[in-house]
């Protein structure tokens, strides 16, 4: 049997491919090569690199007048990014005329001729393969194909094509698959083809999601695609994905409960079941089996299937069960490659099928929605949003430039203004109205919470970047004045620099300021941090200096004056940060320039341990930050190799969350490296490993054991537990500003992430409890009762000291998807200031004593 079935699947592979593809294809033009023609080898035979899939679009473009091939971008492993545009040649001639009507056709009534424009996208993640392969067989379809009812397609559309959204990450599950296929193929789920070595193929270069940053753009390849798409503003777009293997084939409409209910109705109401039923009929055409409904949520806006939505389009949701490589067992049959390939091809042209015929629908969507937001913005009593922080321009201007990456309107105050308890100044803060034509993305930014159907979460249940910056805002609900309108990529120039013979100051509330401290130290300069606040005269004005601001003394350097003027100069430069000289120690206020509060720091040698068990994306997080963002290098260690590293090359060591099944040999090694001086960091999981294999002393929050058990309907068990979990919610905290790991810090209330369960004791050392959760911690998102006492009043980040070493305790990840700006200051407080932050002696509570 077996051999039969390997039989079965080899022949599938060799077989024509156009009639397994196509078979109603009957008029292929001869002079198009067909993917299998050019390749060398049938599709499905083989996992297609990146390269090659580019050569295959760029010849198509230069044998056809039906295709035209754009490069967006590269990646960061300098993989080009394209998109296809495929329409007939007429429209060809005249395409900058077709883009400026389409585009003006959102908004007006009465253009109905104008050729539609759809996107069709593939492979975010990099090892759901099939979707790369469908868009070689679509763009040959619709290129070479001479039936009438593909002329009427390419008549009536632009019809844009990315054949890849992830180029890195595919060409890593490329290699893996094709290195490891045999012949005969393997369908055992247990082979190495099947079975990915950590991180696996489905991230980017730095281990991230790209289905999570079409709202954040973080990545070149977001950041690229964003732009290209609101070039366009394509009606439909498409998001192809691969699941379980043991799946069936997923088409919209999706779980109705878990729909955004901010995004007009008539999208979830008439347009994804008019849709469905379309893909219903291709997939019934050639017997493959599907689900709808169940599963997978439209709530969060940066998914590729989602983001559209919120600009009046309809994304849709392709996921195909995965074959994992060349062929794999399932509880049926083997699943081939072609035929999840096949899978992707129809749901592909039947998109492109409804969208033809549906056409008059999708105008009134985007006309319908525009025209809502306007109704909404209008009655909204919220008319605009203020925010800035006078202390950092850096994460202002992010924010600013997040803003002007989703074309929302910003405009910079020109007057000082107090809004609430807030005050902004002038230059450095800046207003969003509501009543502009991307309303719903100004809610999705400001808005922390939203009113859900549902509580069982896919993803996040909430995402407020404003609370991720941890900016000051206020909401403005009467009369305003707009400003001066930004209209284009913000990038501070810091003020000019004066030289000093003394001393230079850095304040650390600046998110560049550790960038700045890593390279001053990279220089050869010894830098100070301050454990107290001063008051300096620059110039004959007063300047207060917080917790955690950086001091530069000229004399006591190994670098002569003039040269440290010359590091001085490039670093503010390069940094985007003021640097300020003075001429004196003696302070106007608070401890002087010579005060022992003034403590060294010492050049962070960092490494963390990544390897199978470790979350990759959180490991990735740690990894872009310091590398994109400070250019500073962390070494990555392998757990398999962690026996044989001599740890002593690092100061400070990084444990994401994850599953740490060290052998005692290995956690003692960590033990020993700590207890000689080593700086722990830990995040979630890998805290409660750190407290587990008593590394420190610190107590756990447990979860609850009951006595009795409550008995529940079978049917019942996803819905229930499901509601238990923390999907991500946005909370607050306490933060002592006083503390290291609180430096740079202006206001103790700070947002913090939290998309996990571990929750962990305040210390009994009343000192060392660096941030602590509120009483009523919630600021937005989901979160079941059974959670809400564990959390509230817990901590969440803890020192404690173990030997000569210390050890910070998170319970929640400071980087999560690198736009919580507002925490990565903690995480990089705990790396570059860890090691020299003393933990207070703690004798307990002073006894009262009689007079």
């Amino acid at each position: 049997m077996r051999a039969l079935l390997l039989l079965l699947i080899t022949t599938q592979l060799c077989f024509a491919q156009a009639n397994y593809y196509y078979p109603g294809a009957k008029q292929l033009n001869p002079n198009i090569p067909s993917p299998e023609q050019f390749l060398g080898y049938p599709i499905g035979s083989h996992h297609t690199r990146h390269d090659k899939v580019i050569e295959y679009f760029k010849e198509l473009d230069r044998l056809s007048d039906r295709i035209s091939v754009e490069e967006i971008g590269y990646t960061y492993e300098n993989r080009v990014q394209i998109t296809a545009k495929i329409t007939s040649p007429e429209n060809h001639t005249r395409l900058e005329e077709i883009r400026q009507k389409h585009l003006a056709r959102a908004t007006a009534d009465g253009d109905n001729t104008t050729p539609l424009v759809i996107q069709l996208g593939f492979n975010v993640h990099g090892n759901e393969p099939s979707g790369t392969e469908a868009a070689l067989l679509t763009a040959y379809y619709l290129v070479a194909n001479e039936d009438d009812e593909t002329k009427k397609w390419l008549s009536n559309m632009v019809i844009l094509l990315d054949p890849v959204y992830n180029p890195d990450g595919r060409d890593r599950h490329t290699h893996w698959a094709n290195m490891h296929k045999a012949s005969p193929v393997v369908t055992d789920n247990n082979d190495r083809e099947h079975n990915e070595v950590w991180p696996g193929g489905r991230t980017n270069h730095y281990w991230f999601d790209l289905n999570r940053d079409w709202f954040l753009g973080i990545h070149p390849e977001s950041k690229n695609r964003l732009a290209f798409f609101h070039k366009w503003r394509p009606y439909v777009m498409t998001d192809h994905h691969e699941m379980g293997t043991n799946s069936t084939f997923y088409f919209d409409p999706g779980k109705n409960s878990s729909n955004n209910p901010i995004v007009p109705a008539y999208l979830y109401d008439v347009v994804y079941p008019t849709y469905g039923k379309y893909f219903a009929s291709a997939m019934n055409s050639i017997g493959s089996m599907y689900f709808t409904k169940e599963a997978f949520d439209k709530l969060y806006p940066g998914y590729g299937s989602s983001y559209v939505n919120f600009y009046g389009g309809a994304g849709f949701l392709f996921e195909q069960a995965s074959s994992r490589g060349h062929a794999q067992e399932t509880t049926t049959i083997p699943l081939t490659f072609g035929f999840t390939i096949r899978n992707q091809l129809v749901a592909s042209l039947a998109t492109v099928r409804a969208s033809s015929a549906e056409r008059d629908m999708l105008y009134k969507l985007r006309r319908d929605f525009y025209k809502s937001m306007a109704t909404q913005a209008k009655a909204n009593p919220v008319k605009a949003y203020v925010f800035g922080d006078a202390k950092d321009i850096t994460r202002t201007q992010a924010f600013v430039n997040l803003a002007l990456l989703h074309q929302v309107e910003v405009y910079e105050i020109t007057d000082n203004l107090n809004v609430g308890n807030t005050k902004f100044e002038k230059g450095k803060a800046y207003l969003i109205p509501t009543e502009q034509p991307n309303y719903l993305m100004v809610r999705s930014l400001f808005e922390k919470q939203i009113t859900y159907a549902d509580s069982i979460f896919y993803d996040a249940s909430t995402w407020s970047v404003i609370h991720g910056f941890n900016l000051p805002h206020e909401e403005i609900r009467g009369a305003f004045t707009k400003g001066t309108k930004i209209n284009a990529t913000l990038n501070y120039t810091p003020t000019t620099q004066q030289r000093s013979e003394y001393a230079y100051i850095i304040e650390l509330s600046d998110y560049n300021a550790h960038k700045a401290l890593w390279h001053l130290q990279q220089k050869g300069l010894m830098v100070k941090t301050a454990f107290k606040p001063f008051t300096v005269a620059i110039n004959g004005v007063n300047k207060n200096f917080g917790y955690g601001s950086l001091l530069v003394s000229v004399q006591n350097q190994t670098l002569s004056s003039d040269k440290t003027w010359e590091a001085i100069q490039e670093v503010s430069k390069q940094c985007a940060i003021d640097i300020h000289a003075v001429n004196t120690g003696y302070n106007v206020a608070g401890i002087d320039l010579g005060s022992n509060n003034f403590q060294t720091t010492k050049p962070t040698k960092a490494a963390m341990l990544v390897g199978q068990g470790v979350n990759g994306y959180e490991a990735g997080e740690v990894w872009h930050l310091l590398d994109q963002r400070l250019q500073m290098p962390i070494t990555k260690i392998d757990m398999i190799n962690l026996s044989r590293v001599d740890l002593n090359k690092y100061n400070v060591m990084v444990l994401v969350s994850g599953n740490y099944s060290l052998d005692k040999a290995s956690t003692d090694k960590i033990k020993n490296w700590v207890q000689n001086g080593g700086t722990l960091i830990t995040f979630k999981t890998a805290t409660e490993w750190a407290i587990k294999q008593n590394i420190i002393k610190e107590k756990l929050i447990n979860q609850d054991t009951t006595k009795t058990t409550r008995r529940f309907n079978f049917g019942d068990a996803t819905d229930i537990e499901g509601a238990r979990q923390l999907g991500g919610s946005i909370f607050q905290v306490d933060l002592d500003i006083t503390h290291p790991i609180g430096f740079g810090f202006n206001n103790r209330k700070v947002s913090i992430y939290r998309n996990g369960r571990t929750y962990l004791q305040p210390s009994k050392n009343p000192y060392t409890t660096v941030a602590q959760y509120t009483a009523k911690p919630l600021i937005g998102g989901y979160l079941h009762k059974s959670q809400t006492n564990k959390i509230a009043n817990s901590a969440a980040i803890v020192t404690s000291s173990a030997g000569a070493g210390r050890v910070i305790l998170f319970t929640d990840n400071p980087n999560f998807r690198a736009y919580w700006y507002g925490t990565n200051k903690l995480f990089l407080n705990a790396l570059f200031f860890g090691s020299i932050t003393p933990v207070p002696a703690y004798e307990g509570e002073e006894k009262e004593t009689e007079d």
